[in-house]
């Protein structure tokens, strides 16, 4: 008698659709598409009167996704320190010292819109497919903007954009700071980019080079593994060019903590499956290649750029590196430690510095006049006082913690690399704190929609789907 070895029917059956995973969210990408679009925008002439628009698009977007998108999800655990900034930015409103009311709402809500990806994020569906494509549409772009940047020392007549009308504001002397010659004897400004900014390609390069080198770990391709490589070499070139040292320290310091947290997690996980894709071979390999990129990268700046080049550079290490940063920006965080703090520990009430007193304040408030912020713990003194820089500091360290704990986890694989990346990345951005203002710009959007989408993937990593055949029975 023949024995019917076929599966119950039950076993065909697909998965109810409470099991089944739903399709990953792209609207990661095209947030990052509009990111694009609107900086490029800046650069058109004909678009100048636009110019207030295009730079409050991307945060008006942001904002509109956290009242729309539906559902919650699981939150970052730097969410309930972000709510705090919030509650506190907000109540800092009813600060009697606050320049105009429009001006502290436009700071609130910037500050809002700055954090909003920790609370929307989480509600969409990310896998590691999509977090790559993200990374990489970010990455793409900053490493055609390097590589203009580079261009623009070369051929300053055809590639050069004009300069933003806030930075001409600052008069001719300041615009003359901006400038150097070339080896061909012609006046060139500091490369911008796809920014309006001098010195923008700096920002450009750094990250061109550092999210390059997680890619090279996880390529396979040896001709993809050339062009990741030859793009850390450009992002090196246009760091050296924009003469911005802080950049060429945060760059050094940020890949010595992707390779040191990445040298770990080989170590750790090399007796684990997940953990066997990237080893110590690779490892050896781009460590090589950095090696490589920042001789040549050098030697490419000085043949282009000439003495002003080396003179930049060498001014890091003639001096005490403390007494470099003393006597750039130490003198400010100096100033935000002796003076601010205590006149505003408990802020000057947001919204009397920066873009937004510069578009929405009142300028004709002689009691509560503008406020001069060069760095972002200044800022945030102005903005909330002592409990602000706390509460947006705890929020940083939740980050970074979060980052640090899923790239040494032996669960992932892939997603192990990029978790390295968003650390290292995040490293960056705490040392950027002490440069300039970041979190009040585009950049801090940037890092929290990064660490939202990387917690979110690996949230959803660990959620494996239902077999269908334990889903029918």
């Amino acid at each position: 008698m023949a024995v019917d070895k076929r599966l119950p029917a039950a076993e065909y059956q697909r998965p109810p659709a409470a099991v089944r995973p739903s399709r990953p969210s792209r609207l990661l990408e095209y947030f990052v598409i509009l990111e694009i679009i609107c900086q490029v925008a800046l650069l058109s002439p004909t678009l100048a009167p636009l110019r207030i628009v295009f730079r409050i698009a991307v945060f008006g977007v942001s904002l509109g996704l956290l009242l729309v998108l539906p559902g919650q999800g699981k939150l970052h655990p730097a969410a309930k320190a972000a709510f705090f900034v919030i509650a506190i930015v907000a109540l800092s409103m009813l600060n009697p010292g606050i320049n105009s009311a429009t001006s502290a709402a436009a700071q609130s809500a910037l500050y809002l819109a700055t954090v909003a990806p920790l609370f929307w994020v989480p509600r969409l569906r990310i896998d590691l497919a999509e977090m790559r494509r993200v990374l990489f549409l970010q990455w793409a772009f900053q490493a055609v903007s390097a590589t203009v940047g580079i261009l623009q020392v070369y051929f300053p007549a055809r590639f050069q954009f004009t300069v933003s009308s806030v930075v001409q504001g600052n008069g001719a002397g300041y615009l003359g700071m901006e400038q150097f010659h070339n080896v061909y004897g012609q006046v060139v400004y500091r490369p911008m980019g796809l920014t309006d900014t001098p010195g923008g390609a700096a920002a450009a390069g750094f990250f061109a080079v550092l999210f390059a080198a997680a890619f090279f770990l996880l390529e396979r391709r040896k001709w993809m593994q050339a062009a990741y490589a030859g793009a850390m070499l450009v992002g090196m070139a246009a760091i050296y060019l924009s003469q911005v040292r802080v950049m060429l320290v945060m760059e050094v310091v940020c890949m010595t903590a992707f390779v040191a947290l990445m040298s770990w997690r080989v170590a750790r996980t090399q007796s684990q499956a997940p953990g066997r894709k990237t080893g110590g071979r690779r490892m050896a390999y781009l460590t090589a290649v950095l090696a490589l990129v920042v001789v040549v990268g050098f030697t490419w700046a000085v043949a282009v750029g000439g003495t002003a080049i080396t003179d930049r550079v060498n001014s890091l290490t003639m001096e005490d590196p403390t007494q470099v940063y003393q006597q750039n920006r130490g003198q400010f965080l100096a100033y935000t430690i002796e003076d601010v703090l205590p006149e505003y520990p408990m802020g000057a009430g947001p919204g009397r510095w920066g873009m937004m007193f510069y578009y929405f304040g009142d300028h004709g408030n002689t009691s509560n006049p503008s406020l001069y912020s060069e760095i972002q713990w200044t800022g945030w003194l102005y903005d909330g006082g002592v409990p602000l820089v706390l509460a947006y500091a705890l929020a940083i360290v939740l980050a970074l913690r979060t980052a640090y704990t899923i790239a040494l986890s032996g669960r992932f694989a892939d997603l192990g690399t990029l978790a390295a990346l968003v650390f290292a990345y995040d490293v960056g951005i705490l040392a950027a704190t002490f440069d300039s203002n970041y979190f009040v710009s585009g950049g801090g959007l940037d890092f929290w929609v990064l660490n939202a989408m990387l917690f979110n993937t690996a949230c959803h990593a660990m959620r494996r789907p239902v077999p269908a055949r334990e889903a029918a029975r």
